[in-house]
């Protein structure tokens, strides 16, 4: 295992030099492209710069940037001097920057594009001379490399350090999965790497594989399309509403396209698995025709949707995993017949039930080289270990002894005052189900589900009231939707996860009466 991250990243810089690192997409078919050597090089005179500003062994550096060779090249000139990286979500607003910003305390902030504000910032800049050489230091690998701020969805903020050790650790356990990564691979470059998710599945990964990642031009479905179709993806990563918002667009589609395609869909989806993935060429062709995987991670996928892309024989899968995991803990393997699962632990990764109920469910207890070093404060850090393990805060249940399937947050759980348990993850997947609706959050209510609602107008609250009596129908009484808010969209968070904490005020000013 390599020492430190600047260790893990330099290999590749050296073994991979004349392959591209970086593709950015500009639009009107305009690119422009990064080779690992340029990458290289840029780091060098970007690490020259920061030792001169006294950034050392420990010190903390922001980085304020979208993914890209900037981000890369700051947080590797970072890791060569030893020092700690501290991200700042670019898609945040100005106040939350300062929040960050005065939680973390950088001694310094790299920052490309536009500084919004900050205190000590320096601009990124892609040198092509290497400039003075800097000798790189020397740590150990439970060094802190990382100092993440997460504010997740629900809770008060944390500040996770994850060392050299946990990263590199999860890296190459991401490695070893049934994916068959090579250096002629290019990943499509969605989730932001200012998060543990994108660091280490949306850059590292490819990095240390001599991959290249390509860079949309914004995060839209029909730009995904484009990109995976003329830059030929053969990895992508997302969270789940853009799977979802990929298998509507199909469907419709196929459905426009007459009763030949209806029949042609009907008979990949009738063949055995095999010849699925065969009939199914043309519609790989419509995607670049070079799918080797996507993985869904960030918030539980509907099995059904697993269901959908694995009838077309698509290579969907789905993992998990939290920020403070470095993140991944699991990851289903191609041929998993548990939808709903999220796989087995990754090498290297335990895991264990905690308070397990008459039903099989209970807390999710993890522990490995991939788990944190701690919060930066030691309260919240005691809050969530016991004797080595780490609890998860997910409920979950396992199949065949290790396979993990997740019922949702233990924080989130309702329970009536019958005394019933109310899962909203359930009942959010289940109300998505329905195509006129966007995206569902459900939070607790006077010890009931109450729902803030997505849908585009027009007659969107008789559209929601029609849709909620169906609903209501045929599921259980305690888990019927009696109180919702209709808007045109959910609050997000950078990582594109509904923002929670916002739901409530958000109900207040939006329910239907």
């Amino acid at each position: 295992m390599p020492d430190s991250l600047w260790t893990l990243v330099n290999t590749a810089f050296n073994k991979y030099p004349d392959n591209t690192l970086w593709i950015r997409r500009l639009g009107k078919g305009r690119k422009e492209s990064f080779t690992y050597a340029q990458v290289q090089v840029a780091t060098h005179a970007l690490s020259a710069q920061l030792k001169e500003l006294g950034v050392g062994v420990g010190d903390r550096v922001g980085i304020l940037s979208e993914n890209g060779p900037e981000w890369g090249s700051a947080a590797f000139a970072v890791w060569k001097l030893g020092g700690v990286v501290a991200p700042l979500h670019a898609g945040n607003s100005d106040e939350e920057l300062n929040m960050m910003e005065q939680a973390l305390s950088p001694k310094v902030i790299l920052y490309h594009g536009a500084d919004r504000g900050l205190p000590n910032t320096v601009e990124i800049e892609l040198h092509s001379e290497p400039g003075k050489f800097v000798e790189e230091a020397v740590i150990e690998p439970d060094t802190e490399a990382v100092r993440l701020y997460t504010s997740g969805s629900t809770g008060r903020p944390k500040l996770v350090c994850l060392s050299h050790r946990n990263v590199i650790s999860n890296v190459l356990a991401a490695a070893e999965i049934d994916l068959d990564i090579n250096s002629h691979d290019r990943f499509l470059s969605l989730l932001p790497t200012s998060h543990a998710f994108g660091l280490s599945f949306d850059m590292l990964l490819p990095i240390h594989l001599g991959a290249c990642m390509v860079l949309p031009r914004v995060l839209a479905a029909n730009e995904v399309i484009a990109a995976m179709a003329e830059d030929k993806i053969s990895l992508m990563v997302a969270v789940p509403r853009l799977f979802r918002n990929l298998m509507y667009g199909m469907e419709k589609k196929f459905k426009e396209a007459g009763s030949s395609m209806q029949f042609y869909i009907k008979l990949v989806r009738g063949s055995p698995m095999l010849l699925r993935k065969i009939l199914n060429w043309p519609i790989r062709k419509k995607f670049g025709g070079h799918i080797k995987a996507w993985v869904s991670g960030g918030s539980r996928l509907d099995p059904e949707i697993s269901r959908y892309y694995r009838n077309l024989g698509l290579p969907l899968r789905q993992g998990y995993g939290l920020t403070e995991c470095s993140p991944a803990i699991s990851v289903q393997s191609a041929d998993d017949e548990v939808l709903d699962s999220v796989g087995e632990p990754l090498p290297g990764v335990e895991i264990k039930l905690k308070d397990v109920d008459e039903s099989g469910a209970g807390i999710l207890m993890t522990r490995g080289p991939n788990l944190m070093l701690g919060y930066a404060d030691e309260e919240q850090t005691a809050a969530v270990m016991e004797d080595g393990w780490f609890n998860t805060g997910d409920i979950a249940r396992l199949v065949d002894g290790k396979k993990i399937v997740l019922a949702g947050r233990a924080k989130r759980l309702i329970v009536t005052e019958a005394g019933k348990n109310v899962y909203p993850e359930d009942l959010e997947i289940e109300l998505e189900r329905y195509p006129e609706i966007k995206e569902v959050g459900v939070f607790e209510l006077d010890a009931r589900p109450a729902a803030v609602i997505a849908i585009d107008p027009p007659d969107a609250n008789a559209r929601v009231k029609k849709i909620l009596k169906q609903f209501n129908a045929r599921v259980s009484s305690h888990n019927h939707i009696t109180r919702y808010a209709v808007v045109e969209e959910l609050p997000r968070t950078p990582l594109g996860k509904v923002a929670l904490r916002e739901l409530p005020a958000i109900f207040s000013s939006n329910e239907v009466k």
